[in-house]
């Protein structure tokens, strides 16, 4: 009575053209996980990374794990690959997107797929992140399993459309809530991170356009903007290096301005998507781990070969850059 109850109000709430938007025909890749020699009692294992997580990984496990086949699974956080190929799924890791052997990356430069491109009919063109890609593949069955349905009824076709809304809504409350936490713990704090960083510049790099800061994971992009406003002499800082949670370093770029995707010196392009050995033989620079697709960070075993990637691409770029900022110097 309940389902019939809820596919009557869908009918009345929305237009009868989006009750019947026709199905993503995917191919039947997206099946349950493959069986492994060691037995049925062992649970399947779903892989991402370690160190710092984001929504886009943790989404994707949760709703795997609402589906009863990955219930009981296993995470393993890991970018060893040999960790990561005895997972039965890996999402958000791994550099490839292949859904026949549950690969579920969108990291890597050849990634450019959208909703659209892989279910024609759908609308959405941005590129899908590691949870739109498990929502694409898993969505129907998911919704199927939670409403008692089976995937062909209507009413799965309007809540797959309809989900992602109704899930913002009921996240604003504990988001709010998480946010202002946030600033209260971790965003004032970082300010005397931020200052200490770039009263210790020229020490770091005789440029004085790289800072360190000594804690990874600090919120320094905001208070770097209001801070280097008061530099004297001038200066736009070009680069941040920091350790992450595993004690790697990372290089990560300083955008053109808070919240753009478009940096003031991104790493060189001949270094993105490139990983481990390929990328130390592009870049010359020995125990690289990765440079992102789009240039903003990239990763180094060491402090000096993170500065080291940090120098080479301001060497690579000795003119100055059309700004509006004070000269850089």
């Amino acid at each position: 009575m309940g389902r019939r109850f809820l596919h009557c109000f869908l009918t009345l709430l929305l237009p009868r053209s989006t009750l019947q938007t026709p199905r993503c025909m995917l191919s039947p890749e997206s099946g349950p996980p493959p069986k492994r020699s060691r037995g049925n009692m062992v649970p399947p294992r779903i892989g991402t990374h370690n160190g710092t997580f984001h929504c886009d990984e943790a989404l994707a496990c949760a709703l795997l794990r609402l589906l009863p086949e990955y219930r009981d699974a296993e995470i393993v956080r890991t970018r060893d690959p040999e960790k990561l190929a005895s997972c039965d799924i890996v999402v958000d890791v791994g550099g490839e997107y292949d859904p026949q052997r549950h690969r579920y990356d969108h990291h890597q430069r050849s990634f450019t797929d959208t909703m659209s491109s892989l279910c024609p009919g759908k609308p959405w063109k941005t590129k899908l992140s590691s949870a739109g890609l498990i929502y694409l593949h898993f969505g129907h069955k998911l919704l199927a399993q939670l409403l008692g349905t089976s995937e062909e009824d209507s009413m799965v076709d309007t809540l797959y459309d309809k989900a992602g809304f109704r899930r913002a809504m009921d996240l604003v409350r504990e988001e709010f809530l998480q946010r202002l936490d946030f600033y209260q713990h971790s965003w004032l704090p970082a300010r005397a991170l931020v200052e200490e960083a770039l009263a210790r510049r020229f020490q770091v790099d005789p440029s004085g356009k790289i800072i360190e800061l000594a804690k990874g994971g600090c919120p320094w992009k905001e208070h770097l903007y209001h801070l280097e406003s008061g530099l004297s002499p001038p200066v736009a800082i070009m680069f941040v290096i920091f350790t992450d949670q595993a004690g790697q370093w990372r290089v990560q770029c300083v955008p053109k301005e808070p919240h753009s995707f478009q940096n003031r010196l991104p790493l060189p392009e001949p270094w993105r998507g490139l990983r481990d050995e390929a990328l130390d033989q592009v870049s010359g620079i020995p125990g690289c781990i990765f440079v992102h697709a789009s240039g903003f960070i990239g990763g180094h075993h060491t402090r000096e070969g993170a500065l080291s990637m940090a120098r080479a691409t301001l060497a690579q770029h000795l003119t100055p850059m059309p700004s509006s900022d004070p000269p850089v110097q």
